[in-house]
């Protein structure tokens, strides 16, 4: 399926639910409601752990064969296609009969201006994307069964998390290792 080139500008909103995984590494998950922009789609991303360059997706669930295309060609994300529920105070995602996460959410709107970089690392090159939010604390209790891929990582559990709307994201081609800045 075609998708669009980078950079993609996504806009909507997002929670980002960091937490320590079972091997103790920083890790955890971005719900995302992408409304418009250059598509329009949900995306559960979960993060298994830091390197020095940036976050590394272990699991990236997309509901758009663009995403799906794009997220793979472009920035070689393991993108897969999931279903999802989506609203204010919950957050699904299954694949067929196969819930990978259920997340119960509590926050208020979001209204403090900031800027995040949002580094990601993956076999394509090192990525490092903006999202502008007007940001919010909350409270994520994140349910992931055991038959979830990730399940192993240990996330699941109550965490403080960062709600943000108004999400302007922008992210840009990567930048193959060891390539100069033009």
């Amino acid at each position: 399926m075609p998708h669009p080139p980078a950079p993609w500008q996504l806009n909507g909103e997002l929670i980002v639910v960091p937490a320590f995984t079972a091997g103790r590494q920083l890790g955890g998950v971005m719900l995302a409601h992408y409304t418009s922009g250059t598509l329009a789609y949900d995306e559960l991303i979960v993060f298994s752990h830091p390197t020095t360059r940036g976050m590394v997706v272990s699991h990236i669930y997309v509901d758009d064969e663009q995403s799906l295309s794009g997220g793979r060609e472009i920035w070689g994300l393991p993108k897969e296609l999931a279903q999802f529920e989506y609203g204010r105070r919950t957050f699904s995602a299954r694949q067929g009969d196969r819930t990978l996460l259920h997340a119960r959410i509590r926050r208020r709107r979001g209204r403090v201006p900031l800027v995040l970089p949002t580094p990601i690392t993956s076999a394509a090159g090192d990525t490092i994307g903006r999202a502008r939010i007007k940001a919010a604390p909350a409270l994520v209790e994140l349910q992931i069964p055991e038959t979830s891929p990730f399940a192993h990582l240990g996330l699941e559990g109550r965490h403080l998390a960062l709600a943000g709307d108004e999400l302007q994201l922008h992210m840009p081609a990567p930048r193959v290792r060891g390539a100069s800045a033009p």
